[in-house]
């Protein structure tokens, strides 16, 4: 240029650039730059319907991926096929659990939780001391009403219902039994952490919709095992275990039915020793009890409801290293993704197993909900070009079916960071899994309606204080959430902030946007109750801020790399 300046082109000579002949970089001739509307990556020269897919070239990549950034926290696991560590606390080659030690010891209250609580319920009982003095300067004020000072959930006048057996711990303490739920079974990792950490008359409940699962973790943690009548569809080549539970130990009960169900569930499940039941149907109690009806109910183990509830959700390890399951995209099997597997008989339909699969949605459902489905639960950029491509390559029978058909319109390497093959594959694997299981209706139930009850509720909330020296020996309910993807963890955060999924959906009985007070705190409204308490919309209370996996955990269990984990009191 006139003024001494060198164009951009001409810097770029000047200094080696790509165009140059003396450059350090050089150019790949077969990588060529792809500019769209919808992302700039770089494409290979050799992409297409008809190339064939090499999975070594896709294990190289990544480990490439792993070694580089490891940046997973929207996306679940990748389904790399990769064995367990062995090092892994509570893992066997069927499952390896994620952040036991974090879970086990916020359930249990052990160490640094115990001390978060008792601060917050030093806070709660100063606040509910001022709140009693005001009430007491009342002109109103009546300190007579003893109905209201009643134990809740199956109490009486003559001190309620339920377990009156108490143990002594190694200290000499006594204490009344406990019982704690397993979520999410799987391997039988973080139940096993949960019972070794139990005492003697406590109980651990332990539910999945995987028959295989159940059946191998009841052979694995048979020492506890109390009774296998609740797994109601053993898989082919599995027989039943027996228990081998003894007295002095804690009880181990698995129960075949999905977390969306254990309310209805719960209900039926009885002690195997005493043949009471366990919970009961708390929603039936609580209507007599409204009612003032009394016709004679069985006895009621644990009428306050359980003391802890844990949900690892996302898929096992089992069934992403299985290729005849589907959910791994590194291995060849049918397109099925369905966590309680392939029976579709009428025991396994009676705890709502799912009947849709993978296959279903890629040749039968059309283009446009295909792309709804890959942008909402895989947040996927290129939803609409990959589903235009699994139309065009109908029918798909197989996982490399579906990954043919991804590549056919993804590169195999990118130069935007989680836009290549592999991460794009890991995104709609995970949006056909979330919607064949129905993860994000199941996940909202359990978390608004089912924990919400099923948890007994801390006694330094309440407003008596006749009530609350009541309840003062009654465990705290703890609910912990160990979710992987941005979907599941956000769910969790807003239930546990706000007591609802949708704040912008419609109420329980009515619509509209939910109001909010001037500092932001949500307005109840008669149609916003829970089972037990006051109207409510905020049944929990955060305990401590989300956790995340340490950096030793990773190395040993990469799969724990996008864990969160979620603890909350129930209120």
């Amino acid at each position: 240029k006139k003024n001494g300046c060198k164009s951009k082109k001409a810097k770029s000579l000047q200094h080696g650039g790509p165009g140059s002949v003396g450059g350090k970089k050089k150019k790949i001739s077969s990588i060529v730059a792809v500019s769209d509307d919808e992302d700039d990556v770089l494409d290979s020269s050799e992409s297409g319907a008809d190339q064939a897919l090499d999975l070594e070239l896709l294990h190289e990549q990544y480990d490439l991926e792993e070694s580089g950034n490891g940046d997973d926290d929207d996306d679940d696991d990748w389904g790399d096929g990769n064995e367990l560590q062995s090092d892994s606390p509570f893992a066997n080659d069927y499952h390896a659990p994620v952040m036991p030690t974090e879970c086990i010891q916020a359930l249990l209250l052990q160490g640094e939780w115990e001390e978060m609580l008792n601060a917050k319920k030093d806070r709660w009982r100063k606040k509910q001391s001022i709140i009693e003095a005001k009430r007491r300067k009342a002109p109103l004020h009546d300190d007579g009403n003893e109905e209201e000072n009643k134990m809740e959930d199956g109490g009486d006048k003559n001190g309620g219902s339920g377990n009156k057996e108490v143990f002594q711990n190694e200290e000499g303490i006594t204490r009344r039994p406990r019982v704690f739920i397993d979520g999410t079974l799987g391997g039988g990792g973080h139940s096993q952490a949960i019972l070794e950490q139990l005492s003697a008359g406590d109980i651990l409940i332990s539910c999945d919709v995987d028959p295989e699962a159940l059946a191998t973790a009841s052979k694995r943690l048979v020492e506890y095992l109390g009774t296998s009548d609740y797994i109601l569809d053993y898989p082919v080549g599995y027989e039943k275990v027996m228990g081998q539970w003894e007295e002095g130990k804690p009880m181990f009960i698995p129960v075949q039915s999905n977390f969306r169900n254990l309310l209805s569930v719960l209900a039926k499940v009885r002690h195997p020793v005493t043949g009471n039941l366990l919970f009961g149907d708390r929603r039936k109690r609580q209507h007599h009890r409204e009612n003032g009806i009394n016709d004679g109910e069985d006895i009621v183990e644990f009428p306050y409801g359980a003391n802890g509830m844990l949900l690892d959700l996302g898929v096992s390890s089992h069934q992403i290293d299985t290729g005849e399951r589907g959910f791994a995209f590194m291995k060849d099997g049918p397109l099925d993704m369905r966590m309680s597997g392939s029976s579709n008989n009428s025991a396994s339909l009676s705890y709502s197993a799912s009947t849709l699969t993978a296959a279903d949605i890629c040749n039968e459902f059309d283009e446009g909900s295909i792309v709804s489905i890959l942008r909402t639960y895989g947040d996927e950029p290129r939803a609409k070009r990959i589903a235009s491509a699994i139309v065009a390559s109908r029918p798909l029978y197989t996982t490399t079916d579906l990954v043919h058909a991804i590549n056919s319109v993804t590169p195999t390497f990118a130069r935007q960071r989680r836009a290549g093959l592999i991460a794009t594959c890991a995104r709609v694997f995970q949006a056909l899994r979330i919607v064949v299981n129905e993860e994000d209706g199941a996940l909202k139930e359990v978390l608004e309606e089912v924990a919400p009850a099923i948890l007994c509720r801390s006694g330094s909330r309440h407003r008596s204080s006749k009530r609350q020296q009541d309840l003062e020996n009654i465990h705290d309910g703890i609910l912990a959430v160990l979710s992987y993807h941005s979907m599941e963890d956000k769910m969790a955060k807003r239930v546990i902030r706000d007591g609802k999924v949708d704040l912008f959906g419609s109420r329980r009985g009515g619509s509209g946007v939910l109001e909010r007070d001037l500092y932001g705190n949500i307005i109840a409204d008669d149609n916003d109750s829970y089972i037990g308490e006051e109207s409510s919309l905020t049944p929990f209370e955060p305990l401590c801020k989300p956790r995340k996996a340490t950096d030793e955990e990773i190395a040993v269990n990469s799969r724990a790399r996008s864990a969160t984990l979620r603890v909350a009191i129930r209120i």
